[in-house]
Parts: C-alpha cells; sequence; structure tokens
C-alpha cells in the first residue's frame, strides 16, 4: 500500500514558507458547485462545493491548513474532520436547494472520496504554488523546467507525452501545462541548469510543442473556454504564476484592476519577496546614517532645511512605495490599499523605531485585529500583540491609505489617549 502523504511531493517533507503563505492568504468562499468559480480564482479563494448553506468550510479550511502545516496523511485528516461534519449534517446524500435556480436536488456532500479530493487537490495546489515561487526566484542559475513522469499507477497517455519536455521557465507551455494537470494528476517537473538542458537535447530552434485545445462548455455559466487536450476542465492554470501576475499587476499600478481577494494574496506575496526585503533594509540604512549624520552638519553651521536638502541629493530614500496590507472591512473604504514608502521606514529607524522584520508579512493582519480609531482621515492603530502603533492617513484621490507613522509603544495608555471614534 502506498504511503497516504505520497500525495505530497518528496522534496516538501515540511511546507516551506512559501507554501504556507499560498495557502494561508486564500479567502474562504462557499460555493454550490465548482463551476461557480473561474478557474484562476482558486489561486486566492478557497472554496468547496455544496458548502454553500452549511457551516462547515471553516472547518475544512482548518483541517486542510493543518495537513499543509503539519504533512498530516490522508487517514488522519480523514478521521479528524468526518466526525465534525457528521455532527454538522453535512455528510452522505440529501436534498439542498442549488442558489443559481432555487431548484433543490439530491447532492452529494461530505464523503471518503470527496474528503480525499479536496485533501489532494489543496495539498497538492499548494506545494506546486510554493515550487513556482522559488522556481522564480532561482531561474537566473537555474533558467529551464523539465517534465518528468508521474509517480501514479494509471497515467494519462497525453501526460506521458509531455515527459521530457524542457523549455525556459517563463515559456508560455508552463502556463497552462505546469502540473497538477487534472485531478490525482501526479506529474512534476524539474528545474535545471542550461548545461543539463543542453546535454539532453534541448533545442532553442525547435520551439515548444504544439498545444490542441478543445471546446469546453461550463454549463453553470454558459461560458465556453478552449481547454488544452489532456488537461481536466479547471485544471489548465498556474497558481503560482497567477499570484505573480497578481503581484505584478501592483507594481504596474492597476491595483484597482483586482478583486480584493486576489489584492489581499498580491500584498501578501509582494511583502515576502526579497525585493520588499530589501527596500526595509535599504531605507532604514539611510535613516540610521541621516542621524547618524544630523550633530556633524549642525556642527557646520546648516539650517534644518539645509540639512534635508544635503540629505536629498548625498543620502537620498529609495522612490519607492510598497503595499504592505489592504484596508479591512470596518475601515470603510473599499478595501484599499495599505502603502509605505521608503522615507517612513527610515524615519522609524532614526528614531531607533523601526520594527522587528518579521513585522512587515503581518501587516494585514495587524489591520484586522488592532485596536483602532478614526478621526476624519486618519486612522490610528495600537497592537496590543506586537506593541505597535500605526498612524494611517487616507489619500482617496489615489484611493490608497498611506503609513504616515509606525512605531513600538510600550504602554497602551498612549493609544487611550488618542482621538477618534472606535472602530470595532
Amino acid at each position: 500500500m502506498a504511503d497516504e502523504r505520497d500525495d505530497i511531493p518528496d522534496q516538501f517533507k515540511t511546507a516551506s514558507p512559501e507554501v504556507l503563505r499560498y495557502f494561508g492568504e486564500k479567502q474562504s468562499r462557499p460555493t454550490f458547485d465548482w463551476r461557480d468559480i473561474a478557474p484562476h480564482e482558486h489561486a486566492y479563494a478557497f472554496t468547496v462545493a455544496k458548502t454553500a448553506g452549511f457551516d462547515v468550510l471553516a472547518d475544512l479550511r482548518a483541517a486542510v491548513d493543518d495537513a499543509i502545516t503539519n504533512r498530516v496523511p490522508f487517514e488522519t485528516f480523514r478521521g479528524q474532520l468526518e466526525p465534525i461534519l457528521r455532527k454538522k449534517g453535512w455528510w452522505g446524500r440529501r436534498f439542498a436547494t442549488d442558489p443559481k435556480d432555487g431548484r433543490p436536488a439530491i447532492v452529494q456532500l461530505g464523503s471518503a472520496r470527496r474528503l480525499r479530493t479536496i485533501y489532494w487537490a489543496n495539498v497538492r495546489t499548494a506545494h506546486a504554488a510554493g515550487e513556482w515561487e522559488r522556481t522564480q526566484r532561482n531561474k537566473r542559475f537555474l533558467p529551464f523546467l523539465v517534465y518528468t513522469l508521474s509517480t501514479a499507477e494509471r497515467r494519462r497517455l497525453e501526460h506521458r507525452s509531455w515527459v521530457g519536455i524542457i523549455l525556459p521557465v517563463d515559456h508560455p507551455f508552463w502556463r497552462t501545462h505546469y502540473p497538477p494537470n487534472g485531478w490525482g494528476c501526479r506529474c512534476g517537473v524539474r528545474q535545471i541548469s542550461r548545461a543539463e538542458a543542453e546535454r539532453l537535447g534541448y533545442d532553442p530552434e525547435a520551439g515548444g510543442p504544439q498545444i490542441v485545445t478543445r471546446s469546453w462548455r461550463n454549463t453553470r455559466t454558459g461560458q465556453t473556454v478552449q481547454v488544452p487536450v489532456g488537461i481536466d476542465p479547471g485544471w489548465d492554470t498556474n497558481p503560482g504564476a497567477t499570484r505573480g501576475r497578481n503581484m505584478a499587476e501592483l507594481f504596474g499600478g492597476a491595483i484597482d484592476n483586482l478583486p480584493t481577494a486576489a489584492r489581499s494574496a498580491a500584498v501578501a506575496d509582494l511583502v515576502a519577496s526579497p525585493g520588499f526585503k530589501l527596500l526595509v533594509e535599504r531605507s532604514a540604512e539611510v535613516g540610521l546614517k541621516r542621524a547618524a549624520a544630523v550633530k556633524a552638519l549642525r556642527a557646520e553651521g546648516l539650517t534644518g532645511a539645509q540639512i534635508v536638502e544635503r540629505f536629498g541629493t548625498e543620502l537620498p530614500y529609495p522612490l519607492t512605495r510598497f503595499p504592505v496590507g489592504v484596508a479591512p472591512a470596518r475601515f470603510g473604504d473599499d478595501y484599499w490599499p495599505v502603502m509605505i514608502d521608503a522615507a517612513t521606514i527610515g524615519h522609524s529607524a532614526d528614531h531607533r523605531r523601526t520594527p522587528d522584520t518579521s513585522v512587515w508579512s503581518n501587516i494585514g493582519d495587524i489591520l484586522k485585529r488592532a485596536r483602532a480609531k478614526r478621526d476624519g482621515d486618519v486612522v490610528r492603530l495600537h497592537d496590543a500583540e506586537t506593541k505597535l502603533f500605526i498612524v494611517l492617513e487616507l489619500m482617496p484621490a489615489k484611493k490608497v491609505w498611506r503609513i504616515r507613522t509606525l512605531f513600538k509603544a510600550q504602554r497602551a495608555s498612549y493609544f487611550g489617549r488618542q482621538s477618534g471614534r472606535t472602530l470595532d
């Protein structure tokens, strides 16, 4: 009998930060049918069909999260979850009303087979997305991917024909054919160097394989799409690449084009990126150097304005502004992004108040849980867990919130003295 954990690729004995972030930033969304959500939306939404109207999605999510984080085998996953689902009535076949047409129908709720599908699909795609992020990070040194043989006992003919295909990491083929490529697919890829690609017969003049598609009609939405032959409908996407494109939209200034869930996921990916870490480190470094130079410049007789002018030439901040979170519903402003610039980070540093680097990836959670007061276009927050005090300013014309200042405030009474209306 195969190891129950064979659903998880061998290289993932423990979940990587990329994998945990991919699943953790998904927003839960109950649905009646798996076809109700577009394939690319699964990159930032956790959903299970037939959960609409049942209080079980949070239980399913918690169990999947535990399985991904702790590499829980399927039988343990099922043993812990099945009693909860049975108790809540989400098990077996029963009548349920389809919200699309309001008609009752006999549907399959929970079952051992459905739980295995839920387990496999979420665990496998989370690891695939995490691996894609690392692939992008390493492509300068390992610029090619090679399609590898499935470990499943029964292998699809088309999938077998793709084994050995070698293409650059950013080739369009991987947008649709990056594994898994269907229900139960255990195909894989391996990232390789240019030298190995050439040894294995890569021919840059050959181009990629010809992709043959077939029409598939989504009877729920009425939409007809082209799906590559050999790939199950709904699996012709690359979840990691989808999240990457969302992040690219942030850089391109098209954040308003993203749905709220995609926006939140893209911001979380961005804050965890090496580029953001570099911004924080560089900004803090400039801030400390400025603080150290002030005394000497004053001794030279420079005024405050002259010092600022000198710093602008000799110690400039990076001209970069990054989103670090999405304003929660209680702010009441359409989930606009929360931005921070290099000068704000540097200013905190020159006052020895820069938060620990581990805080940045949690800004989104802090915005949701921290005590908050709003006074006009200004929101002040204090987080009891991190002791972080944040002042945000709304910029309606740009549809963003700007972090005006942030620092560690050890005493909660400091927040208590702030004016404004308390936000629940």
